[in-house]
């Protein structure tokens, strides 16, 4: 009978769509596991001097680490004794106008790098210094983890399970990423939120009509909590305002409007700092950038200030950090999206088209003259996730097109293999993560042969380094220490156990009259007196170094008494 025939169809309809609905309940687990994978092989590599004993050596600490470690706790420990009475006032005015407390970068990613230090010290148990920078640096792993659910999800919901797992494990092959996956800094809790509201803009306004309300204020809740990290989150609204209104025209105003409305309000309800004096400490922040003293960077072997660098220093840097391959199907997946918006010219900007502007804004900006820009790709790094999007759009297209030509597990295996030797700078560079180049300079080697910055940051310094140091150097002894960019990086080195049981006392290093013939040093050239510069060989006998590829990174000298 037609009725039950018809009846039975619709049965089968539905089945069907709940086991489609059962076979997609489980793909999320696969982000969480990649995620998860990403999280533990962060933190078996999280030690900078043999602070805990259950991670690995990891890189040494790095000159910003005191400052975020150090305010992420005294946050938390004010909550801590405030208890709900932080809500008050003057309690929030006690805390936020405390001479300890730090105001040069919102507080949202000190807060979590101190609630990572308490939980860990929990755990380890009690320790006698004011903080533990190895503490805090699993903010930072956890952060990473979460870009690898989050990138990967996203990438699933635009362009299937394929491009999603790609892109998800190829945030772990980006060495420069996954490096400061494993420091207690915040530039990996900033990418984390700023690719966090990106995407929500990409994803829930990728629609014909403008957004409503709900949409429009609950991402702009990601976007005030962006604010509340760094300053690298007022970027993000340029390349919204300009897609919305080249999708919708003025239709865009209103959505626009609320969400730029929420995120300044989230952003000023959550740093209580801006309120007791809101007009001037709001220019203040923003202005802080400017008012600083300039830095000196290495680039093809000129000694640059940070605001006087070549416009293409943040794309070459860029595209020379990716791996080779990586940065191929980054292109493709680019070439793919703006190839198929240029073959349907009356279409609408799709939500691709943001991500692909969100991605080069900031390099952009960073382009401009006057604008400062240092320490490699650091400002930048929240750029890096956006691209891994391409990067498995690309190897997912890659994929198709050699299962047309060969055998499916054929196909998968070599993509799968070309992939996994992507990845072989993250293990090889391990834990010298922030000194990689690609194929494109020649790898470290050329890039050094170039004159670029091989290391900059003291992360070279690392946990099995100071323990090499500790067994080289008698007790008592001095060293002398540089760069030192700036005296909290020293005090707090100072503060190493093995350091202290020994006796041995760390002081900056004065080439005109050295007070100890040991030096302790990270090659950051620009900051370097010219005896410990690169081919100054004859004035120092070397004790133990930390190299890749050949290339010094950080060394511990015995200066010759005969130079």
């Amino acid at each position: 009978m037609p009725g039950v025939s018809l009846q039975t169809d619709m049965n089968l309809l539905n089945q069907h769509h709940e086991s489609e609905k059962k076979k997609r309940l489980p793909n999320s687990v696969w982000y969480l596991l990649l995620a998860l994978i990403a999280f533990l092989f962060v933190s078996s590599q999280l030690d900078c001097a043999q602070d805990l004993y259950f991670t690995g050596a990891g890189p040494g600490m790095t000159v910003d680490e005191p400052f975020n470690v150090g305010q992420g706790v005294f946050l938390v420990r004010a909550i801590e004794v405030y208890g709900l009475g932080i809500f008050s006032p003057d309690s929030l005015r006690e805390i936020f106008e405390h001479p300890n407390y730090l105001p040069d970068h919102p507080p949202l990613g000190r807060l979590l790098i101190g609630v990572s230090h308490e939980l860990v010290s929990w755990l380890a148990g009690s320790d006698d210094r004011p903080f533990v920078v190895t503490y805090g640096r699993y903010a930072s792993a956890f952060s990473l983890a979460c870009l690898v659910f989050v990138v990967g999800w996203f990438t699933f919901l635009q362009w299937g399970h394929k491009s999603g797992l790609i892109t998800a494990a190829t945030l772990i092959c980006l060495p420069r990423l996954f490096g400061h996956a494993h420091l207690a800094a915040l530039e990996m809790v900033t990418a984390l939120f700023y690719v966090l509201a990106v995407l929500s803009v990409v994803h829930f306004w990728n629609l014909e009509q403008p957004p409503g309300y709900k949409r429009s204020c609950l991402t702009g809740l990601l976007l005030g909590l962006a604010l509340l990290t760094k300053i690298q989150a007022v970027l993000i609204p340029i390349p919204v305002i300009i897609w919305a209104l080249w999708k919708w025209r003025q239709k865009a105003i209103v959505p626009l409007l609320c969400w730029g409305s929420i995120g300044v309000l989230i952003f000023f309800a959550g740093w209580p700092w801006l309120w007791f004096d809101p007009v001037d400490r709001i220019s203040e922040y923003l202005g802080r950038t400017t008012e600083r003293a300039a830095l000196y960077v290495e680039y093809f072997g000129i000694k640059y200030t940070d605001r006087n660098l070549p416009w293409h220093y943040p794309w070459v840097m860029f595209l020379t950090t990716i791996p080779v391959g990586l940065a191929l199907f980054g292109l493709l997946g680019f070439w793919n999206t703006i190839r198929s918006f240029r073959e349907s010219p009356k279409q609408k900007p799709g939500g691709e088209i943001l991500l692909l502007l969100s991605i080069l804004w900031p390099l952009i900006l960073f382009s401009l003259p006057g604008i400062t820009v240092y320490d490699g790709v650091r400002l930048f790094l929240m750029v890096f996730p956006l691209t891994a999007v391409f990067i498995g759009r690309g190897v997912a297209i890659v994929i198709d097109w050699v299962n047309q030509q060969l055998p499916p597990k054929f196909a998968i295996t070599a993509v799968a293999l070309l992939l996994l030797s992507q990845s072989y700078a993250t293990f090889v560079l391990a834990p010298c993560w922030l000194s990689y180049y690609s194929l494109l300079t020649g790898g470290l080697n050329g890039a050094n042969v170039l004159g670029m910055e091989v290391t900059y940051w003291g992360d070279s310094i690392t946990a099995d380094m100071l323990q090499q140091v500790v067994n080289d150097v008698p007790e008592n002894s001095v060293i002398q220490v540089a760069p030192v960019l700036h005296p909290a990086y020293l005090q707090t080195l100072q503060e190493t156990p093995e350091l202290k049981r020994k006796g041995i006392q760390l002081v900056p290093f004065e080439s005109e009259k050295p007070v100890s013939e040991y030096v302790l040093y990270f090659q950051r050239n620009p900051y370097l007196p010219e005896i410990l510069q690169a081919g100054q060989q004859e004035s120092q006998n070397i004790i133990t170094e930390v190299s890749r590829s050949n290339i010094p990174l950080a060394r511990l000298i015995r200066l010759n008494s005969s130079r």
